[in-house]
């Protein structure tokens, strides 16, 4: 299935010289802001909204932040949008107060042809230096310098692809294909697995939102999330027998559950006010015939699961051995 997936993750540092302060989730404040300033960048029509623009389908913005299935996708034709092809994740992403002299991080994963708006992101983040993040903007609040940008390969690695003084490396961007997530899933045990969802997770079942977590309610939101993502975005028509594995996934037992629910908030520029938007947080063992969905764990490590993956939420890891026996 994830052959022909391929992603794009890149860390920012933004290093704060005046406080910068989050009203809520800090993932939905950055990408609120970046968005704005992206729109900005490239909209030609200043049309207040996107919808029924002629220009939506060719528009970087467009295609980013506001994905639309195009005319002729013979999926999801009656949706007003399809899976975004980004994932913001803020590095401490429960904290609301980044004080003046620290370092805010946070981690941009673009899938398919988005990757190729890259130099468009680097660039909203610049500007988005004038205008400032957070609470307090107009008071001088909320500024930070852009320092440097890396790349992750998929060996863990990173390359360094942007300073302030060199600017973007275009030349030296490296990606993470589907081939090689499904060789980092080759040396994952197959039977017992443990897993942790680092920031808060929102799963539906049945049209609900559910804390009841099965494995087989993560595994159909994983196929869902996917199949979207590499049909919208990397012009692939995933060939999988979804009903058996889900019916595989039923197989597979829970035997071990430490799960919190996390409450939390986020400003909606929309509605002009704050918005619950909670979920859990924990891990979770699993035994069983896990060898099937491995690859699928490991892709949702790079493009996170569940509902606002978007701004950070839904991030799991595998936890590998050493990194349990250094915990």
């Amino acid at each position: 299935m994830l052959q022909r997936l391929i992603v794009a993750c890149y860390d920012f540092n933004l290093n704060c010289f005046s406080p910068v302060e989050f009203r809520g989730f800090a993932g939905s404040t950055l990408r609120g802001a970046l968005g704005g300033v992206f729109r900005n960048l490239v909209c030609v029509t200043r049309a207040p909204t996107c919808e029924g623009c002629l220009l939506r389908h060719q528009c970087a913005y467009g295609y980013v932040f506001e994905t639309a299935p195009p005319p002729s996708s013979e999926r999801l034709r009656l949706y007003e949008s399809v899976p975004r092809p980004y994932v913001l994740d803020v590095h401490d992403s429960g904290r609301l107060l980044f004080e003046e002299g620290e370092q805010l991080w946070f981690t941009l994963t673009l899938v398919g042809r988005a990757i190729d708006y890259f130099p468009y992101v680097v660039l909203a983040v610049e500007r988005l230096q004038e205008s400032g993040l957070g609470k307090g903007r107009r008071e001088g609040r909320g500024r930070f310098a852009l320092g440097e940008i890396h790349a992750r390969r998929a060996d863990g690695s990173t390359v360094r692809v942007y300073t302030p003084e060199t600017r973007l490396d275009l030349l030296n961007l490296p990606t993470i294909r589907g081939a090689e997530m499904l060789h980092q899933a080759h040396s994952l045990p197959t039977h017992r697995l443990r897993l942790r969802f680092l920031t808060p997770t929102r799963l539906r079942f049945e049209g609900r939102l559910t804390d009841d977590i099965q494995f087989h309610h993560l595994v159909r939101a994983l196929l869902h999330r996917l199949s979207g993502l590499l049909y919208f975005h990397c012009g692939a028509e995933p060939e999988t027998d979804y009903t058996a594995l889900i019916a595989q996934a039923q197989e597979v037992r829970t035997v071990h559950r430490d799960l919190q629910w996390v409450d939390q908030v986020r400003y909606s520029q929309w509605q002009k006010s704050m918005v619950r938007m909670g979920g859990f947080t924990g891990e979770m063992v699993f035994e069983g015939d896990l060898e099937p969905f491995l690859p699928l764990l490991v892709a949702g490590e790079y493009v996170h699961v569940g509902k606002g993956t978007v701004m950070g939420m839904g991030k799991i890891q595998i936890v590998r051995e050493e990194e349990r026996d250094n915990a």
